[in-house]
């Protein structure tokens, strides 16, 4: 498991560190929030919390108010683009590339 860098294997366990931030995840423009997150990680990568069709990635408002605007460690799956829709055999899932936790089994303030 690799920390705080972008030296990682896609859909593998790994731990990132970064800055719990919200994401919009809208078409055009600002869009409205609807409770997603992502972290920032460095320049070149961030990192959303959960592909958006799951109901678990409307992050929990308390974990929103705990660590919002703040460096979190995150360990998870991570797949190399983000879900619009659940996969299916009939219809592949809208994406965008940008990588994201399909997984996520903690989820804490980072040590600095």
């Amino acid at each position: 498991m690799q920390n705080n860098n972008t030296d990682f294997q896609f859909n593998e366990k790994v731990t990132l560190t970064g800055i719990y931030t919200k994401s919009i995840m809208s078409k055009k423009g600002e869009g409205d929030h609807l409770g997603h997150y992502k972290i920032i990680v460095n320049d070149s990568l961030e990192v959303n919390l959960l592909p958006p069709y799951l109901k678990e990635a409307v992050r929990p408002k308390q974990e929103a108010r705990e660590f919002e605007g703040k460096k979190v460690t995150v360990t998870g799956i991570i797949t190399e683009s983000t879900a619009f829709s659940k996969p299916s055999l009939e219809d592949p899932p809208l994406t965008v590339n940008i990588p994201c936790f399909v997984t996520i089994e903690a989820i804490h303030l980072a040590e600095e």
